[in-house]
């Protein structure tokens, strides 16, 4: 009788051990992961694919080297705005490979840069993504290859002028 408890508890373990060392990175229970801690490389390349960054940073995520049409255009298109989605893959020089993962989850929900300042208002901010779903995202674009590619600053007046793009300013 003895051995039939031991491999019970053993199984109990092994049981256990399979659940917390899921990749998923749902909870066991069933319940909706909504923590940054929970986050997860899968579940940040959904996100992405279904929020639609794509469609402005490309699929390698490394941006746009010619300016993009406005994500929702107008009637008249606004001849002052030019819009270059950034690079966001870890590229040390042009990448995101500076911001901490804080910087990045503002500027997904607020559309507040590294630096304090407004990113151009035609980029998306999601102020109601939880932290599983944001740090998600954070993974996923930490976990892609660099991509060595410099994108023009955004112009967005008064936000982000052409002076300043024409100056280099980041």
């Amino acid at each position: 009788m003895r051995g039939g408890w031991l491999w019970l508890l053993v199984g109990t373990g092994v049981a256990a051990l399979a659940a917390c060392s899921s990749s998923s990175g749902a909870p066991s229970n069933g319940a909706t992961p909504t923590g940054k801690d929970q986050a997860t490389v899968d579940q940040g390349k959904a996100s992405v694919a279904s929020r639609g960054c794509v469609k402005c940073h490309g699929e390698n995520m490394a941006g746009a080297l010619t300016p993009i049409p406005y994500p929702a255009a107008p009637a008249v298109p606004d001849p002052n705005i030019e819009l270059y989605p950034p690079n966001l893959t870890p590229d040390p020089t042009y990448g995101i490979a500076s911001w901490t993962d804080d910087q990045l989850a503002l500027a997904i929900r607020t559309g507040v840069d590294e630096t304090g300042l407004e990113l151009c208002p035609q980029m998306k901010h999601f102020s109601t993504m939880n932290d599983f779903e944001t740090y998600s995202i954070i993974k996923y674009l930490r976990s892609l290859p660099a991509v060595n590619q410099h994108v023009l600053r955004s112009v967005c007046p008064p936000l982000k002028t052409k002076e300043e793009q024409e100056a280099g300013v980041p």
